[in-house]
């Protein structure tokens, strides 16, 4: 008798073959995000941080609609070149104190990188900086885990996601802290490095200064002198490396200071 043999059963959980033109598409919706982003950018940089959807679209020959399309709303559209914004400013800074020798090297490069960033394009700094957390993220959430509810899902409760809660320019300011507070450990000898909770303690009050100090100097009345680029980085060093350097006991022998 000749043996059939009978193919086994595809897995049930087995993921459906992608689909070609769903994949395009996202692809392209996705390139075409990074493009308004861009262009957006562009446009607040001519036109200021008070631009509106219609101006910004404008700028960018496209019609309102598509930006509302894809963002939702200002808000959603400042959230997101805010977002590109940053982690652009974020990758520099961590170049920058990735390829610096020393501790004082690192806090120049950063300094220097961070001014360079505002004075290249204030308006999209102003535009971005106060980008406020997501008002209806957990609104949404709640009447997501209503529906499941009602379909007869049971879901796990929500995390709290902080991110969402919070604003970009704190993200930021944290992320650029932990470079900092890395570059204080690689740099410093075992036995004058703080610990924490105290490393992050001064890591992110050496933060808050610089952000100060460099939002003070970008916004400085028009008609008020103000020194250049390099010197302000210069002030700057000099208050975060000498004026903020983190104290510990000295060890014994150790010169006083």
């Amino acid at each position: 008798m000749k043996q059939i043999d009978t193919p086994e059963p595809a897995p049930e959980d087995a993921a459906p073959a992608p689909d070609g033109r769903s994949s395009r598409w996202a692809r392209h919706r996705a390139q075409r995000r990074v493009e308004l982003i861009r262009t957006a950018r562009s446009a607040v940089d001519e036109i200021g941080p008070q631009a509106s959807m219609e101006e910004i679209a404008s700028a960018c020959r496209t019609s309102k609609s598509v930006y509302y399309r894809y963002f939702g709303d200002k808000a959603g559209l400042q959230r997101a070149v805010g977002e590109y914004t940053v982690t652009r400013m974020r990758d520099r800074l961590g170049e920058a104190a990735r390829a610096a020798g020393t501790f004082e090297g690192t806090v120049e490069a950063m300094v220097a990188e961070y001014l360079l960033s505002i004075e290249r394009s204030p308006a999209v700094y102003r535009f971005v900086v106060g980008v406020a957390p997501d008002p209806g993220r957990h609104e949404r959430r709640r009447h997501e885990r209503a529906r499941g509810e009602k379909a007869g899902r049971e879901e796990p409760p929500a995390e709290p996601d902080p991110h969402g809660q919070r604003y970009l320019i704190e993200e930021f300011a944290d992320s650029v802290a932990s470079l900092l507070a890395e570059a204080h450990v690689r740099h410093s000898p075992d036995g004058r490095r703080l610990e924490e909770p105290l490393l992050s303690y001064w890591a992110s009050s050496t933060i808050g200064m610089v952000r100060g100090a460099g939002e003070a100097w970008m916004n400085t009345p028009a008609g008020t002198a103000r020194p250049p680029r390099e010197r302000m980085a210069e002030l700057i060093l000099g208050w975060a490396v000498n004026g903020l350097r983190p104290s510990v006991a000295s060890a014994p022998g150790d010169p006083a200071g």
